[in-house]
């Protein structure tokens, strides 16, 4: 039986969640961007290891495909 309740916070389940490539010039490989309006362009708060929930106060879950919308419910 799966138990329905609040969903897991993953900063990887967020819908203004960006992963795009960086500068390679700079060392950078995979970087996370956020493009919430309030932090357009700025780093993603994460986390994004272990599992563990971010704290993040603009998260909001990412629909999952073929699933009806949070909204919807």
């Amino acid at each position: 039986m799966i138990e329905h309740g609040e969903p897991l916070r993953l900063a990887a389940r967020c819908l203004y969640l960006q992963m795009t490539m960086g500068d390679h010039r700079r060392g950078q490989g995979l970087i996370n961007i956020c493009r919430h309006i309030v932090r357009d362009g700025r780093e993603c708060v994460g986390p994004f290891l272990d599992e563990t929930e971010t704290t993040c106060g603009l998260w909001e879950e990412r629909p999952r495909p073929g699933a009806p919308g949070l909204r919807g419910l």
